[in-house]
């Protein structure tokens, strides 16, 4: 396991995205600013709560630090960065479970990170939360799925099908009709398969099930019923990932990912 870094993201999305974001900044009249912050000076840019938050991580009010960083969420930025450092600020809080939840979601937007991927492992170790990995013939079969985020497997996709069909008109409009151009079609269309494969695992696996973690501390039993006085079936571990079911007056039909199935009370989980 790689070791966990704590230290917040700089930029609460990406490079790319936060370039876009700091043109259309410097695009907007400077008037229409003082207007908004003398009619309101609560209301901050998404960078001034962004950097806000960090600064109080910093000074080590990750409380309070958590709470910028949910605020900057409730606006509608949602990026891997701002959950990671969401996560960290947790962390460094004492609440683990909400950590993890934050981490997960994080994982969605940016796999692939290494910090993150080192920070949820160390966190799910102190839990004993096991991660729900995918098995052997999963990751054989779909190479990509929960490798890159699902948009740009999306774009991936569009760009290998279009590429295809470009090459198969030029190869049926050349009147030589040259061998490599069916080559060229071969591995595009091999291309699109895999990426088209692990877009339809990441979809219905990560993107479309309900999926929630426990935040609540300590053991959370699942029961057989939704009820108090229910059997007790299992129990799950603080930052434990689950698969929601169903949903029964404040309880929740859950399933770990061996595919156990219990009921929990709401409270206790919180859904990504």
């Amino acid at each position: 396991m790689n070791r966990p870094r704590f230290q917040p993201r700089n930029a609460p999305c990406s490079t790319a995205t936060a370039t876009v974001m700091m043109t259309l900044a410097l695009l907007l009249p400077v008037w229409h600013t003082r207007v908004v912050l003398a009619s309101d000076p609560a209301a901050l840019s998404p960078q001034t709560t962004f950097f806000h938050a960090n600064a109080l991580y910093k000074d080590g009010q990750y409380g309070a630090a958590a709470a910028e960083y949910e605020k900057l969420l409730a606006t509608g930025l949602e990026s891997g960065n701002v959950y990671f450092n969401l996560g960290n600020a947790y962390f460094k809080a004492g609440e683990t479970g909400k950590a993890i939840l934050n981490y997960e979601r994080a994982q969605r937007l940016i796999p692939n990170d290494p910090d993150l991927r080192a920070n949820l492992a160390y966190a799910q170790s102190l839990t004993d939360a096991a991660p729900c990995t995918p098995a052997f013939w999963q990751r054989l079969v779909f190479p990509l799925a929960q490798r890159l985020p699902t948009r740009q497997l999306v774009w991936l996709a569009s760009l290998w099908y279009t590429l295809l069909i470009l090459t198969l008109i030029a190869h049926q409009m050349w009147a030589r009709r040259p061998r490599w151009l069916l080559y060229l079609s071969g591995a595009l269309g091999a291309a699109l398969l895999i990426t088209a494969t692990s877009l339809g695992e990441q979809l219905t696996t990560v993107e479309w099930p309900r999926h929630a973690v426990v935040v609540s501390s300590g053991d959370t039993p699942a029961r057989f019923e939704p009820a108090t006085s229910g059997t007790l079936h299992f129990v799950l571990k603080q930052g434990a990932l689950v698969s929601v079911l169903d949903a029964r007056q404040g309880w929740l039909q859950v399933a770990r990912c061996d595919g156990r199935r219990g009921w929990v009370e709401q409270s206790a989980l919180e859904e990504l």
